[in-house]
């Protein structure tokens, strides 16, 4: 009759899935009550498995909460029709749990527990001593936002990251490094300078000394490590054009040096981090949306997007992390907290990065660490002292490594 297991249903979306990635099983029958089983969680959990496992059979059973009796029945009712169904303990109710334990008392049967923080498979089936064993869990950034409802869009920067590309971004980021707070300074007004005056089809810019100002030294140091095709003075002017459409990217908006330096650090060797994502754009829904009307990059109106600077995977845990190459204040806690909360749930963790210090000398300062804290969000900042093992080190960290 093939493998069958039986989850007890939980809010906690990861906590519905760890059988289901282990074993890709023949079916899983899912146990829980109205208030938890809600429609959406269950399409979004269909979704999720017609991905990761598109042959198995997932079946929904509600029970009322208040009903032990009806609770015992259908657990009951299951061991009757499947008697090698295997239960997972995963999440669940204490009703169900309870009713469980009645169960289990009368009859034998077989359970096991998967932890989604480590992998770690408990099985209890066999005699009175668990058997422990690590089970090799894990989802894509993709995967894990259509497990909590939503949908991962195309990002607003397509980056390449080729072995070139990767190393463009170690040397901008040590130019970064050098400035520190010029770096943003300078950006922003060779963000604002270049719209004013657009490079040719070529892609030359011809910009006035006046305009760019002090900023002028950032594009000299880029031209020094070798991230322009040229850069000549011209009477009043600076004629420059940059090695690449992606340096131009870099360059030109301030903060994605810092994102891409982030993921790049994380993702160096393959091994650290099982998926990672930079600039990662959610929808909300996963819907089509409003086709009667479109915002200025094309989606719907009616859709709900935020951009996450940096996503981790390690195994079937998230990281997500927002970037902030200046200061931050409560308003990005709130924000890093509200997209974790609703994409990851518990288990996932959360983290602020920062370029620069948080100087905690400052009673402001110290509130928004302490704030921080109090919300579980890991801040790491200074990085532009760090080197890139110690940062690793940190992110590494984060996932209890």
């Amino acid at each position: 009759m093939g493998d069958v297991f039986v989850e007890f249903f939980s809010e906690e979306a990861l906590e519905n899935i760890m059988a289901l990635l282990q074993y890709k099983p023949e079916r899983i029958i899912y146990l829980g009550h109205k208030h938890n089983m809600i429609t959406k969680k269950m399409k979004s959990l269909r979704k999720f498995a017609s991905i990761t496992s598109p042959d198995t059979v997932l079946e929904f059973i509600e029970v009322p909460r208040d009903s032990l009796d009806l609770c015992i029945q259908t657990i009951d009712d299951i061991c009757e029709e499947y008697p090698d169904a295997r239960f997972e303990l995963t999440g669940g109710g204490e009703m169900f749990l309870i009713a469980f334990g009645y169960v289990s008392a009368a009859r034998k049967t077989r359970t096991l527990r998967i932890d989604p923080y480590t992998g770690t498979e408990m099985d209890f089936s066999e005699g009175t001593a668990p058997l422990s064993s690590k089970s090799d869990v894990k989802i894509s950034v993709s995967e894990n936002i259509v497990l909590h409802g939503g949908v991962l869009r195309a990002p607003m920067n397509n980056w390449r990251f080729t072995d070139q590309f990767r190393e463009e971004i170690r040397t901008i980021w040590e130019v970064a490094r050098e400035l520190r707070h010029n770096w943003n300074k300078h950006l922003a007004v060779i963000e604002e300078v270049v719209k004013n005056y657009p490079a040719d089809d070529d892609g030359v810019y011809r910009i006035p000394k006046a305009a760019l100002r002090d900023a002028i030294i950032t594009l000299e140091k880029l031209d020094e490590a070798g991230m322009m095709n040229f850069f000549r003075y011209e009477h009043s002017r600076i004629v420059f054009r940059f090695k690449s459409k992606q340096i131009r990217e870099i360059v030109t908006k301030t903060g994605n040096i810092l994102e891409l330096h982030v993921y790049e650090v994380a993702t160096r060797q393959p091994t650290e981090f099982t998926d990672a994502v930079v600039g990662a754009v959610i929808d909300w829904d996963g819907e089509a949306g409003n086709p009667g009307g479109s915002t200025y990059d094309g989606r719907p109106k009616s859709e709900t997007i935020n951009e996450i600077d940096v996503i981790l995977m390690r195994s079937a845990i998230p990281t997500f992390i927002s970037c902030k190459s200046g200061r931050a204040d409560s308003k990005a806690l709130h924000e890093l907290e509200t997209v974790t909360s609703r994409f990851g749930g518990r288990y996932a963790k959360k983290a602020l990065v920062m370029s620069t210090p948080c100087d905690t000398s400052t009673s402001g300062s110290s509130f928004f660490k302490q704030r921080a804290k109090d919300m579980h969000i890991w801040v790491i900042d200074d990085i532009y002292s760090m080197s890139d093992a110690q940062f690793l080190r940190k992110l590494k960290r984060i996932q209890g490594v």
